[in-house]
């Protein structure tokens, strides 16, 4: 049996091929195959022999035929789904054209004596003088392949996350809209006033719905909160209880009631759960990207310096592995803090924190492309986007806020810059979409930096910039104007803004 053989009778039978009966069958082709000739190298072809001559088609002329089987492995339960018969006749004529007297010109030419079938020799041309190749050297395509294959390590990294992350507890909501407009009639009316429900006992309560009670203690419940200017015909609320108008509001809005011994019985849980994480991150069964220290270096407790970052001496810092900054970008609308302008952000020299790393830059709407340029003045790549989709309490999506000039913003963009060649960033553990609930002004998701400490690492040095008391962390080095004073752990660090405030044209302008 040889590879010409086979290509010859996939080109002459390959519209029956893939309709009734066969459908594609590898089996099934196989045995039509042999029923095509009768002498005795055929009749001695085995299903392997078959198998190999269409894994050299495929090697060759990449696309020439599609399996259903993964990886484009050969199987007896294979399945060929598409056959490009014009790769397979540009094969054929290119290995006649290999033939007679141009092979033996070749031969004499190069020296070399080539003998075997015409797919041997055609490979041993074509490697010869690639210019001449129309398809992918086999040996090239076999390593592309190789490259392009997803380690198990990647798998095992993600498990390995699982084990290890902390675990927060989770209340299911009531989803019951009876339970609701029946909690609306019940809740006294200065809780309304008061934005909060006091300790009623609402056993006591004359109410006449099966199960609610017992609800009550197992499920958190939104209960409306109508006030005299509430339009119940607008629908609700995105911001809910983050709302800043809440006085004036016309949507509805909602009160929040957790049973006490519910919420208890969901910290006891947590702190169980993070007790065995703890203990388990103390036995590195397989780590991915991570050093050994992991499991037994503890994280610095959280630094931060109070400071305009517009004035500030970014060499104080050092170096670090990966970088947030959330700027007060100027969206040409009010908003209850001071923003910086486009130039004075363009100028801040955040090339200097890394010699190679990840920058993750918060951008709005109207700076996404100013943002992709700033991370490219500053060295970076840019790399990724990944979008914050808010939600509110009722875990949905915003659908009416205060930002957007033509419509409502219901996620945030985050870009994501790469310098130099960072090896060992530990790559396809998170996705680029965050769904989390929105909380006060410009505070950003936590879980954003879980997903960070997973890609670079727990213990290498990280920084925020523009942050405030929320965002500090152990492990985070956090840079403000918003900050309370300053808490420096490092002494590298500390000796070198020691040294900063010393200077008096720099202590000048750093006040």
């Amino acid at each position: 049996m040889s590879t010409e053989q086979v290509l010859r009778f996939l080109i002459t039978n390959h519209e029956n091929l893939l309709l009734a009966p066969l459908y594609g069958d590898l089996r099934s082709i196989f045995c039509v195959y042999l029923s095509c000739f009768q002498d005795d190298d055929i009749l001695a072809a085995t299903f392997q022999l078959f198998s190999k001559a269409l894994q050299d088609i495929c090697d060759i002329a990449d696309g020439s035929l599609a399996l259903n089987s993964q990886a484009g492995e050969m199987y007896q339960n294979s399945r060929v789904e598409f056959i490009d018969v014009s790769l397979l006749k540009l094969m054929h004529e290119k290995i006649n054209s290999l033939g007679g007297e141009r092979i033996k010109r070749r031969d004499f030419d190069t020296g070399h004596h080539l003998t075997g079938s015409h797919l041997e020799r055609m490979l041993c041309i074509l490697n010869q003088d690639a210019n001449e190749n129309k398809s992918e050297n086999i040996l090239l395509r076999k390593l592309q392949k190789l490259l392009s294959t997803c380690p198990g390590s990647i798998q095992l990294a993600k498990e390995r996350e699982q084990h290890i992350s902390k675990t927060v507890g989770y209340i299911p909501i009531c989803t019951n809209e009876k339970h609701k407009a029946l909690l609306a009639t019940i809740v006294p009316t200065s809780a309304h006033e008061l934005g909060s429900i006091p300790g009623f006992k609402l056993s006591q309560a004359k109410v006449n719905c099966p199960g609610l009670i017992d609800c009550l203690q197992r499920k958190k419940h939104f209960i409306p909160n109508i006030k005299p200017h509430t339009d119940i015909s607008l629908g609700d609320c995105s911001y809910l209880d983050t709302c800043h108008k809440l006085n004036s509001c016309r949507y509805t809005h909602y009160l929040q009631y957790i049973p006490e011994n519910l919420c208890k019985t969901i910290s006891a849980e947590t702190k169980l759960a993070n007790k065995l994480n703890e203990n388990q991150k103390n036995y590195p069964f397989y780590t991915h990207g991570n050093c050994c220290s992991n499991f037994v270096k503890q994280d610095l407790p959280e630094q931060w310096i109070q400071c305009d970052v517009r004035k500030f001496d970014f060499t104080v810092l050092g170096k670090f592995s990966a970088v947030i900054a959330d700027p007060a970008w100027n969206i040409h609308m009010n908003l209850p803090y001071g923003t910086c302008n486009d130039n004075e952000l363009l100028e801040l020299p955040f090339e200097t924190l890394q010699d190679e790393g990840i920058l993750f830059l918060w951008v709005t709407g109207r700076a996404i492309e100013m943002g992709k340029e700033f991370l490219t003045k500053w060295g970076y790549i840019v790399l990724h986007e990944i979008s914050w989709v808010k939600t509110n309490q009722l875990s949905r999506t915003i659908v009416t806020g205060r930002t957007g000039h033509w419509l409502n913003h219901s996620k945030e963009h985050l870009l994501v810059g790469l310098k130099g060649n960072p090896i060992w960033l530990n790559r396809k553990i998170d996705t680029d979409i965050i769904v989390s609930a929105t909380r006060e002004t410009s505070r950003k998701p936590d879980e954003l930096y879980g997903l960070i400490e997973r890609l670079v690492g727990p213990h290498a040095r990280k920084l925020e910039f523009f942050g405030r008391h929320h965002n500090l962390r152990p492990g985070w080095f956090t840079i403000g104007n918003q900050l309370p004073g300053v808490c420096i752990h490092e002494l590298d660090v500390k000796k070198r803004y020691e040294q900063f405030l010393a200077k008096p044209e720099r202590a000048h302008k750093h006040s």
